[in-house]
């Protein structure tokens, strides 16, 4: 993920990689074929003398089945294929230490990694971002505060697993007493595979996502603790994602981003 691999260039390898051939002796094939006349043998009589358990194991295989495709949902988003499942990915929920909220974390950090990154201005990051940036339309949010976030060095790589990758563009907001944390990013992988077709990607969710909106431009994902990932199609083909965290409910979740794409 850090791009350190050049992972084509693995592919590539691998297929011009020749296997040599074996030399193997007809007795040592001759005992491979028998021992698996055998193998079919023995699992044919199995079958004619337990009919009832064969019936079984067709039952259990069909129940088994059903409970998959319950727990297994799939649809496809320009061509990236989407799938929600219980072996998806959790929700990506950042370290909250002595009580804070996100937005108090992520200034901590910031503060405390001031070597590592460098804050922007909404006019510097709309200079140096390489996307355009979506603004909100007003609303019942208050914005207070706004700011671009990139390291200092363009080619630093997270060193350790308690270090965030806080890359992006932030808007605060304020409702009800309740602070509202709004990332934007460029998607790079989601961007190269709607630009590309021939690259193909696949994104697994686990169980406690659901779908909120698919259309052409939007792919809109939930996660139950109060986390919505927006994934949005521009013009342009590329992919700007928000993700949007706060103590607030689905529905001002959603409210909050269509005054970003305009829906």
């Amino acid at each position: 993920m850090n791009n350190d691999l050049n992972i084509d260039r693995l592919i590539h390898n691998m297929k011009e990689t020749r296997i040599p051939e074996a030399e193997i002796a007809g007795k040592v094939m001759q005992k491979v074929h028998a021992c698996h006349r055998n193998q079919r043998i023995e699992k044919r009589q199995w079958f004619r003398i337990s009919p009832i358990w064969a019936t079984v194991c067709v039952l259990l295989l069909i129940s088994t089945a059903s409970v998959s495709a319950a727990a297994l949902l799939k649809t496809n988003w320009n061509g990236i294929q989407i799938h929600i499942s219980n072996n998806g990915k959790s929700i990506p929920v950042l370290a909250n230490k002595d009580g804070l909220s996100f937005k108090e974390e992520l200034e901590a950090f910031l503060s405390k990694m001031s070597d590592v990154w460098v804050t922007l201005s909404v006019d510097e990051a709309a200079k140096q971002l390489s996307y355009p940036l979506l603004r909100p339309q007003d609303s019942k949010f208050t914005l207070v505060n706004s700011f671009g976030v990139v390291p200092r060095d363009p080619n630093y790589r997270v060193k350790t697993a308690d270090e965030w990758f806080v890359s992006g563009f932030y808007d605060f907001f304020q409702w009800k007493q309740t602070d509202i944390v709004v990332r934007q990013y460029l998607d790079g992988h989601m961007t190269d595979s709607l630009r590309d077709p021939s690259k193909t990607l696949e994104m697994n969710y686990g169980a406690s996502w659901e779908y909120v909106e698919i259309t052409d431009d939007i792919l809109a994902m939930f996660n139950g603790e109060n986390y919505l990932v927006v994934s949005y199609k521009t013009a342009d083909l590329n992919v700007i994602t928000l993700e949007i965290s706060g103590d607030l409910k689905k529905a001002d979740m959603v409210a909050l981003a269509k005054t970003y794409v305009g829906k």
